[in-house]
C-alpha cells in the first residue's frame, strides 16, 4: 500500500508515500498491517490522516507509540491482506500485481521479469531482470503500451534502455 519513508516523531504519526487507492481507503481499511522485510510486525488502525504538501501523507496510528519505535517502523509497509483490496476501475492496478510480469519490448524480445517497483521523485520505474542482466523500465503511458495481467506480461517501447553498461 505505502512504503513508511520516515518516522514523522509524534506519537506513532508517520509519513507514508501513497501507492494505494487514496487516503480515504486507509482511514477505512479495517485489517492494515505493517510489515517489515516480509514480516509482519503488527496489525494497525489509522486514526488520521492528511496529504502532506510534497505528496506523501501523514497518518497517526493508533498502535505505534513514540517516536522510538517509529524510527524502529523505518524502512516498513503498510499493506492490506490479499483479496481485501479495493477494486480499481478499468486500466488501473496495484504495484504488486506488475512483480514477476515478464516484459517485452514491441519486437517481441524478452527483456525480462519485473522484479521490484521503485518509487523516484518523478515516476515509477520497474526493475526488469533476465539473469543477471537488469534494466530501468519508466512506469510511464509512452513507454508501457500495454499490461496483459492473463498472459503475465507487459509490452514496452523503449528508444533507449538503461542498464548497467549506461547507468552512469
Amino acid at each position: 500500500m505505502g512504503t513508511i519513508v520516515r518516522p514523522h516523531g509524534l506519537k506513532g504519526q508517520v509519513k507514508v508515500s501513497l501507492s494505494c487507492s487514496g487516503l480515504e481507503r486507509l482511514a477505512t481499511c479495517s485489517d492494515l498491517r505493517l510489515l517489515k522485510n516480509g514480516l509482519e510486525l503488527k496489525r494497525v488502525t489509522v486514526v488520521k490522516g492528511f496529504i502532506h504538501q510534497d505528496g506523501d501523507v501523514i497518518v497517526l496510528l493508533k498502535e505505534v507509540v513514540g517516536v522510538e519505535e517509529a524510527e524502529f517502523l523505518r524502512g516498513a509497509q503498510l499493506a492490506v491482506q490479499t483479496g481485501l483490496e479495493v477494486t480499481l476501475p478499468e486500466g488501473s492496478f496495484y504495484l504488486h500485481d506488475l512483480v514477476g510480469l515478464k516484459v517485452e519490448n514491441t519486437q517481441g524480445e524478452f527483456l525480462g521479469n519485473i522484479i521490484e517497483v521503485l518509487e523516484t521523485p518523478a515516476n515509477w520505474v520497474y526493475v526488469v531482470q533476465d539473469g543477471e542482466k537488469e534494466i530501468l523500465v519508466p512506469a510511464l503511458k509512452s513507454v508501457v503500451r500495454r499490461v496483459d495481467f492473463k498472459s503475465k506480461r507487459m509490452v514496452v517501447e523503449m528508444s533507449g534502455v538503461i542498464d548497467e553498461d549506461n547507468a552512469d
